[in-house]
């Protein structure tokens, strides 16, 4: 396609699918689609355009291209730890011990958000009506199957749904787990498009809900389309209702009435209850909405893109699993672990890395805490950062980021067989990192794995793509999608320019 086709396809897209691309991803979603209509035997751009809006299984099949159903199990534990500890004992407080939880998993891709969602209520005795949908009808249809794979379960969800699972085998003999009824009952699935303006529709049952799940799909539509959907998620709630977005969501702050509320498991959007506002102010009590500005949720990573001779870890950002005080809190009110982390982060980032080492040496039960060690004593000593990490690693096998740590440090160590078996871990856990799949090319480039090395780069574009420009990402050094993207692109091409001398 030249510029002016592409051009029209994108709009049409964009038309039918509400999901809009950036100048910088052209290149991707243009090779996207030419391998989708190659596969179809589609051959103009024309054909490809009625295809899209008059064949709807061409229109599924493009859908399911340029979306990532990327989702498992109890995916950022936190924010249903808030579900479990917030959430429903509000609502029990609120209406009483037998009232029903209603709740909307938006973009619910393969239903691993909505099941997980009515197993914690499962957990906790808490009656639900949960409403599932997307915009492909295949991943509908995936969800109503329930069947799924070891890979939906990464990140230690297993301990937490295998008393809900029949193990099954495919036609393939691939093993499968499939989901029992007593979870798939509370869970009803539905097609949707978000950038539609077909909700809210009481009809159809999509309004009145208790609690709003949307993550992971903000980040495909353009800053009018996001405050549409902000607004029509807001008339969707119950007063006092409450939304999710994902740590990597675009803000909704000036995008409706929500009130952002922050809390130790992040911070959660709410419809205000006029109610509970005329009780407050009957009791003497006020409360301001204020704009909370998001946080980074992950720690700076030992390599960028930007600079890929680097050999030391950089200074981390505030780490994910650390629980952020309360904004009344003096620091002497803090725990005493949130304490030591505030002041490990701070000696390292300023550079007093014998600091940030000493401050984390008796904290390394948690794995924030064994991230600054290991960062802080990489500047110090590479060889005992290497033994640290993989203590570290030992001791908490599901934290992504040592397993990035320890890839790396041996990747510098010059032990590639060991940093590609150690990378491959942490890809495991989250197949979704970015940084771990670039890091991941960077280990295989290095070994010779050329086109290896290519597909892990082509993933890490692909995840950065997805994203706003502007968003920092997770285990980086405060580089954003773009500047990753660009890294990758980078890569790409020098492994196109080697594979085509390669006889």
């Amino acid at each position: 396609m030249n510029d002016s086709e592409l051009s029209h396809v994108l709009t049409v897209i964009q038309q039918r699918t509400g999901i809009s691309f950036r100048s910088d991803q052209t290149q991707s979603i243009q090779r996207t689609l030419l391998l989708l209509m190659q596969r179809l035997g589609i051959t103009t751009s024309a054909a490809f355009v009625a295809a899209i809006q008059r064949d709807p299984q061409v229109y599924n099949e493009l859908v399911d291209e340029i979306t990532v159903g990327e989702t498992y199990f109890f995916r950022e534990p936190k924010q249903f730890d808030f579900i479990r500890h917030r959430i429903i004992p509000e609502l029990r407080s609120r209406r009483g011990d037998s009232t029903i939880l209603r709740a909307w998993s938006a973009a619910c891709a393969s239903g691993e958000e909505a099941y997980s969602l009515a197993i914690l209520c499962q957990q906790e005795s808490q009656q639900l009506d949960v409403l599932g949908t997307d915009l492909s009808i295949q991943s509908i249809a995936k969800a109503r199957r329930a069947s799924y794979r070891d890979w939906s379960f990464r990140g230690g969800a297993m301990s937490q749904v295998a008393k809900y699972l029949v193990q099954t085998h495919s036609a393939k003999h691939d093993q499968r787990y499939e989901l029992s009824k007593q979870v798939r009952r509370h869970v009803r699935f539905q097609l949707l498009n978000l950038a539609s303006d077909n909700y809210p529709n009481r009809s159809a049952g999509i309004g009145n809900f208790d609690l709003i799940l949307c993550r992971n799909v903000l980040i495909y539509f353009q800053r009018e389309t996001i405050d549409a959907i902000a607004r029509r998620l807001y008339e969707c709630l119950v007063p006092g209702g409450w939304l999710i977005t994902a740590s990597g969501d675009p803000s909704l702050i000036h995008s409706s009435d929500f009130a952002a509320i922050t809390t130790q498991y992040g911070t959660f959007y709410q419809r205000s209850n006029p109610n509970a506002t005329r009780q407050n102010a009957a009791a003497g009590v006020t409360k301001s909405k204020t704009e909370i500005k998001p946080k980074s949720d992950v720690s700076r990573p030992i390599n960028s893109p930007r600079s890929a001779k680097a050999k030391s870890l950089p200074p981390a950002a505030e780490p994910a699993k650390s629980v952020a005080p309360s904004p009344r809190q003096s620091p002497s009110q803090m725990p005493l672990h949130s304490r030591v982390m505030a002041e490990a982060r701070g000696a390292l980032a300023a550079g007093d890395y014998a600091a940030a080492v000493r401050l984390t040496e008796n904290q390394r039960q948690h794995p924030d805490a064994c991230v600054i060690h290991i960062r802080g004593q990489a500047h110090l000593n590479a060889a005992a950062a290497l033994r640290s990490c993989s203590e570290a690693v030992a001791n908490h096998p599901l934290a992504t980021e040592l397993h990035y740590l320890r890839a790396r440090l041996l990747m510098d160590a010059n032990q590639l067989d060991e940093a590609a078996r150690a990378i491959g871990r942490a890809l495991f856990l989250d197949r979704s990192d970015v940084m771990s799949q670039f890091l991941a090319g960077s280990i295989q480039f290095r070994r010779g794995q050329w086109k290896i090395a290519y597909r892990h780069f082509e993933t890490a574009l692909k995840l950065c793509n997805q994203q706003d420009p502007q968003t920092l990402i997770p285990f980086s050094k405060q580089d954003t999608a773009a500047v990753t993207a660009a890294a990758a692109e980078s890569q790409m091409t020098k492994i196109r320019a080697l594979l085509a001398k390669t006889p």
